[in-house]
């Protein structure tokens, strides 16, 4: 397993890092220049990056999950927009289940995808799924995305009895969808799905935990208090350096759970379910250390520290929450590799 990032790789993320800081800036949040998630989708799919991991003679790229984590960490240090989770994995899976049209449309940036997390367990039958679902990005989305008894579900969501709802993560478009009569798009196996969902959404856990540190530490460096930098005082220094600490980890973590994901290695499960637990503990940590270390302006709106616990806090359910990956993490068989 090579652990070093390939000229490829490196230059997938810098050019993700310098669209971050171009396109989507965290003044964005406060100056009226947030992108609507249509013109952003075209935009990512002209660039190649929702259909990175497809194979060259369906129109992509021909990289996997490596290429997708390097983005979606990106993505992830600038609080941007989640729909590029959902639209991978529907991308993906609209091409394992041979569907070249619907494949393109979502790879193209024409169709969105939303992600359909269950707010009870789902009933699954010849005839599709049957329930409730809390639905993510569900502004301008074609399909839903997902997941029960072991099977992936990419659903039609036109006609569908949206009811949206006010969410913390006001960046995020939230919904109430009844999943009941949405007619079956694609069906399959959805294990591995769901596992490089996990992933991706460590990867974008890491991505805050990162930025979030970011922040704090450019912030230590112009805000002055009895006449020094706060940076100089321990009780600001310790802290930032302890959430940089707790990044790094992250990021170690997560790329290899990525190499051995990709690599198809018996242990992968292992270490996606761990890269998932420890992004969201970086990322929370991280969140809140940036809101106490700005003082008094860190709790307000007028601030962009809180979208990062905001974000954290959202992502933390996605594929699988904590109690799920540890009750898996302590259950599993020790291997020998």
């Amino acid at each position: 397993m090579d652990l070093i990032p390939n000229v490829d790789q490196q230059q997938i993320s810098d050019l993700a890092a310098d669209f971050m800081q171009n396109e989507l800036p965290l003044s964005r949040f406060h100056d009226g220049a947030e992108m609507p998630i249509g013109p952003l989708r075209t935009m990512m799919a002209e660039m190649g990056w929702l259909a990175i991991s497809l194979p060259e003679d369906a129109g992509g790229a021909g990289f996997g999950p490596v290429e997708e984590v390097l983005i979606l960490r990106q993505l992830g240090r600038v609080v941007g927009p989640t729909f590029m989770v959902s639209s991978l994995l529907g991308a993906k899976f609209a091409d394992a289940q041979q569907l070249p049209g619907v494949r393109d449309d979502i790879a193209g940036g024409r169709r969105g995808v939303a992600l359909a997390i269950a707010e009870a367990p789902l009933a699954v039958g010849p005839g599709g799924i049957a329930g409730r679902a809390t639905v993510y990005d569900a502004a301008d989305a074609d399909y839903a995305l997902a997941f029960a008894g072991g099977e992936a579900f990419l659903l039609g969501m036109e006609g569908a009895r949206i009811t949206p709802v006010p969410w913390l993560d006001a960046a995020t478009s939230v919904a109430h969808l009844d999943l009941n009569d949405l007619p079956v798009v694609a069906r399959g196996v959805g294990e591995a799905l769901f596992l490089n969902g996990a992933l991706l959404t460590a990867a974008m856990l890491t991505g805050l935990a990162e930025g979030a540190v970011s922040m704090i530490q450019d912030y230590a460096k112009v805000r002055e208090t009895f006449g020094r930098k706060i940076g100089a005082y321990q009780a600001v220094r310790h802290p930032i350096a302890e959430g940089a600490a707790r990044s790094e980890h992250a990021k170690a973590l997560l790329h290899y759970s990525a190499l051995a994901f990709a690599a198809g290695r018996a242990d992968a499960e292992l270490q996606v379910r761990s890269a998932k637990l420890i992004a969201h503990r970086a990322a929370s940590r991280n969140a809140d250390i940036n809101i106490q270390l700005h003082g008094g302006i860190g709790i307000t709106e007028e601030l962009a520290a809180h979208r990062f616990m905001k974000r954290a806090l959202m992502l933390s359910h996605w594929f699988g929450g904590r109690k799920e990956h540890l009750d898996a993490l302590l259950d599993a068989p020790l291997l020998t590799i």
